[in-house]
C-alpha cells in the first residue's frame, strides 16, 4: 500500500513539473516574442483638404500710374508737392528754370497730366532735367494691384484667377483676400521669375508702397486620403508606406498626389481609417513584429 502511495506521489510530482516546464516556456516564448517587436509610432488615415500653396514677397502698388515730365531741358528749380499730396488734372506740381548761360527765360511750369494722389517723387530739385525725366509719379489709390515675382518652375500652374491671400506688417492676423489678375508673357533671365500682379477682391486697407507676404493657393484638394510625409518612404520596388496589420507591419506600394505643409496626398494603395507607421520605419521589413507607441 505504501509503495502504491509513493508510486502516485512521484507521478504527481512529474506531472506538476511537466506542466510548469511547458508553461514556462509560453511565457519564454511569449516574453521573446515580446522582445522581439520593433517599436513604431502610427498615424490613422483621414480624409481632408490639402493646398499646395507658395509664400512670396510682394509691393502694393496703385493700378493706375501716371508719370509727369516737364515740357523742356533745364534746371528743375523747385518742386512742390510731397508723397501723398492730391492733385487735379494740370495742377502745378513743379517749375523748371531753362535759363543759359547769358539766356534769362521764365520758369515753365510742370503740369500734372492726370487727377490723383503723389505716390513718389524720384527727381530732386537743383537737378538738371529732360521731357524725359520723371518728377512725380501720381496714382489713383482706389485701384491698387501686387506684384510679386514667381519662381519659373510653377509656371505650369499659374493661371488668371488663382486665389491668393495678403498679409501685410500693419495687419499680420487679418490677411486679405485678392486673385491673379496678369501674368507676364516673359520670364526675367535674371532671377528665372515671372511678375504676376494680384488685385484685392474688396476694398482694402493696403496702402501703395507697402511690403507684403503673398501666398498664393496653386492647388486645392478637398477632403483627400493624406498622410505624414514621414510615412512615405522609397524603397527598391517603389514608393510605400507600412500598414499595422495585427502587430505586424506590412509593406504597401503607394501612388501619392501633391505634398504641402507636412503631409502627402494618397491617391491608391491604402485607404481610410488604416494604421501606418509615421515613426521607427528604417529597419523595418515586411511582416516585421511592431509595438504600438502611444502619443
Amino acid at each position: 500500500m505504501i509503495k502504491k502511495l509513493n508510486t502516485i506521489l512521484i507521478l504527481t510530482v512529474l506531472a506538476a513539473a511537466v506542466s510548469c516546464s511547458l508553461e514556462t516556456g509560453e511565457i519564454a516564448v511569449a516574453g521573446a516574442d515580446q522582445t522581439n517587436r520593433r517599436n513604431v509610432r502610427i498615424h490613422t488615415v483621414e480624409e481632408q483638404d490639402l493646398e499646395n500653396r507658395i509664400v512670396l514677397s510682394g509691393e502694393v502698388s496703385s493700378a493706375v500710374e501716371v508719370n509727369v515730365v516737364p515740357e523742356t531741358s533745364g534746371l528743375l528749380s523747385r518742386i512742390i508737392v510731397s508723397p501723398g499730396d492730391f492733385v487735379e488734372f494740370d495742377d502745378i506740381v513743379a517749375y523748371v528754370d531753362p535759363s543759359r548761360p547769358g539766356m534769362h527765360y521764365t520758369e515753365s511750369p510742370v503740369r500734372s497730366k492726370a487727377a490723383g494722389t503723389v505716390t513718389y517723387v524720384p527727381a530732386t530739385a537743383g537737378n538738371q532735367v529732360t521731357p524725359q525725366s520723371v518728377i512725380v509719379e501720381i496714382g489713383d489709390l482706389e485701384e491698387l494691384e501686387i506684384t510679386v515675382a514667381v519662381p519659373e518652375r510653377y509656371l505650369g500652374l499659374i493661371h488668371s484667377g488663382i486665389r491668393g491671400r495678403v498679409t501685410s506688417r500693419a495687419f499680420p492676423e487679418d490677411p486679405e483676400k485678392a486673385h491673379v489678375s496678369d501674368i507676364s508673357p516673359v520670364v526675367d533671365p535674371r532671377t528665372r521669375s515671372v511678375e504676376v500682379t494680384l488685385v484685392p477682391d474688396a476694398h482694402s486697407r493696403l496702402r501703395s508702397g507697402q511690403a507684403v507676404q503673398v501666398e498664393l493657393i496653386l492647388e486645392t484638394r478637398e477632403q483627400v486620403l493624406a498622410v505624414p510625409n514621414s510615412a512615405v518612404t522609397e524603397r527598391q520596388d517603389g514608393t510605400g508606406l507600412f500598414v499595422v496589420e495585427d502587430g505586424q507591419a506590412r509593406w504597401r506600394l503607394v501612388e501619392t498626389g501633391i505634398i504641402f505643409e507636412g503631409m502627402t496626398e494618397i491617391h491608391s494603395g491604402v485607404g481610410r481609417g488604416e494604421e501606418i507607421v509615421t515613426a521607427g520605419l528604417e529597419l523595418l521589413t515586411d511582416g516585421s513584429a511592431v509595438r504600438k507607441l502611444q502619443g
